[in-house]
């Protein structure tokens, strides 16, 4: 296969078919597929089954449960190399419809942005992937590699069902590599190649003191929930965010020199961080804000519940107060092991009145930086967007472990999204010119890694 004019031709074909490739992009936001209500997910896993069918993507469904998988795949030539394209269509639900500025599942374009539920995360890189396998088969009427995808519609609510599909099935999906696209750029508006994650543990804590809410008249002679939840709180994390649980920090590995190098080299971006959030970053001066963010294990307070939350005032002595909790985890980290030494340290600090449920356990997952195949992806990124960052973890989570610890495949990751995306948030958006580029860079991935040698 001549490749030489791929430049041209890649780009040429863009700018032909831009009006289509918006479009399948807009239709495919306009299905809702909300994970965790069900709402519209089933039809959304037959609109992608179509489409791959009129690319030659030869689909299959699973019915994982709760929501199928979508399986496809291209070529099985053994002089070539294999990459498993990864993306979910699932998506978070709508949020506060008064805080839209347009309908979230009638994507509109604004400025050169679309706006919609699933712009971003992760419908426009799923759309992406699709329509840069399209080029190639349109173009040169064949890949340069074998093809296989994953499609999921379960990653908004933890995955549920794909890890044992995995384990059963890691002959069907045996690849060189996985590559995926699913988050924001940098602040700096420079995409990420990531290849790594912090796990996820997130639990709730419900505090029980009473049988019911009483007038506050009763303050000085009952108990508080909502304030005895506020001093377990305090216990659990220490004001300068050291985590108290036993335990919590005695597996980790610390990042290697070469890690260590990779984060020094990272812009600055405390300016864009202030100008995007209206404060500045917290970070030990001697870590630096790269390895503080994406090495460092964090326990966030997600909400906070208790008494009268209507409008207007209520004097109440509350009588349960309750909190959700994430706890991302950085690699080596058990969160299996770290939330029975939750439990058992809520018990020795006296709380016998503490019901503790875990929403979600994600491991974290890393990719070693001396992996040859970034050094593709590197060029690929350089050529379609010009600078880049390299994050050997991120400080976000995602089923990465999927892949590099159930599949044992090296995987990488391009977040290529607005760094304003507002994913999971009302008015998720992708810039278009971001959306096209990203379609740019799977084809281009696919180019480069078939040259390696």
């Amino acid at each position: 296969m001549n490749t030489n004019d791929f430049s041209v031709r890649i780009k040429t074909y863009i700018k032909k078919n831009e009006n289509r490739i918006i479009q399948d992009l807009a239709d495919l936001v306009a299905q809702p597929s909300i994970s965790s209500t069900s709402e519209g997910v089933e039809q959304c896993c037959h609109w992608i089954v179509e489409r791959m069918d009129k690319i030659g993507l030869n689909p299959t469904v699973y019915p994982i449960k709760p929501h199928p998988t979508i399986v496809g795949k291209i070529g099985n030539d053994p002089k070539k190399k294999t990459v498993l394209i990864y993306a979910h269509y699932d998506v978070q639900p709508r949020g506060k419809l008064e805080e839209w500025k347009t309908p979230p599942f009638e994507p509109t374009i604004v400025n050169g942005i679309m706006y919609g539920r699933g712009t971003a995360d992760n419908k426009g890189p799923l759309m992406a992937h699709l329509n840069a396998i399209e080029f190639w088969l349109k173009e040169y009427g064949e890949l340069p590699v074998n093809i296989k995808t994953i499609f999921e519609g379960s990653e908004e609510s933890n995955s549920e069902g794909l890890p044992e599909f995995l384990r059963d099935n890691q002959e069907l999906l045996k690849a060189d590599l996985v590559y995926f696209c699913d988050g924001s750029k940098n602040h700096n508006d420079q995409p990420i190649i990531a290849l790594g994650v912090k796990g996820m543990l997130y639990v709730e804590l419900i505090l029980t003191t009473m049988k019911r809410n009483v007038h506050s008249q009763y303050a000085p002679v009952l108990p508080s929930a909502a304030w005895e939840l506020v001093r377990l709180l305090n216990q659990l994390c220490s004001e300068n965010g050291v985590v108290n649980i036993p335990g919590f920090y005695d597996d980790i590995v610390e990042p290697t020199e070469q890690e260590r190098e990779i984060y020094r080299s990272l812009p600055d971006v405390r300016n864009n961080i202030y100008d995007s959030y209206g404060t500045y970053p917290i970070y030990p001066e001697e870590e630096g804000y790269y390895l503080h963010l994406n090495g460092t294990p964090s326990f966030n307070i997600s909400g906070l519940s208790s008494g009268y939350t209507g409008k207007g005032t209520a004097t109440v002595l509350t009588s349960e107060a309750s909190c959700k909790i994430d706890m991302r985890l950085v690699e080596h980290q058990d969160g299996n092991k770290i939330l029975k030494n939750l439990k058992q340290y809520i018990c020795d600090l006296g709380y016998k009145n503490v019901t503790v449920i875990c929403h979600g356990n994600t491991p974290a997952a890393k990719t070693p930086v001396d992996t040859p195949w970034l050094e593709p992806i590197k060029e690929a990124t350089r050529e379609v967007f010009g600078k880049y960052m390299i994050y050997p973890n991120r400080p976000s989570t995602a089923p990465d472990y999927l892949w590099s610890n159930i599949l044992g495949i090296p995987t990488i990751q391009v977040r290529w999204c607005d760094a304003t995306s507002d994913n999971h948030a009302p008015n998720e958006h992708l810039t278009l010119s971001n959306y096209l580029h990203g379609m740019e860079l799977t084809a281009t991935v696919l180019k480069k890694v078939a040259e390696m040698k």
